[in-house]
């Protein structure tokens, strides 16, 4: 298990992580993806689910409207944003760059 990071750890984590935000009374990472086409977020969250797969961490995943994902990371059994959540979403970033 990791541990909690605190809030200011995860504004320093973020930072220059583009769309990426920190909801500090949720305690979680948050970002919206907008792509052409609902196929388009849906292939996009495949590839989300097999990265959070390898390494073993799951974000909320949720697509709306015609092609909008809206990815949420937090470790709900830590109640808060962990080093998992931080490296996750630096995956995700590796893979929409």
């Amino acid at each position: 298990m990791s541990a909690v990071l605190k809030d200011n750890d995860v504004a320093s984590a973020i930072k220059g992580m583009d769309g990426w935000e920190y909801d500090d009374v949720y305690r979680c990472l948050r970002k919206e993806f907008a792509f052409d086409s609902f196929e388009s977020a849906a292939t996009f969250v495949q590839h989300v689910a097999k990265l959070a797969s390898e390494v073993g961490h799951y974000p909320e995943i949720l697509i709306y409207k015609k092609g909008a994902v809206r990815i949420t990371a937090t470790t709900s059994d830590e109640g808060g944003v962990t080093e998992n959540d931080i490296g996750l979403i630096e995956s995700v970033e590796i893979l929409v760059s």
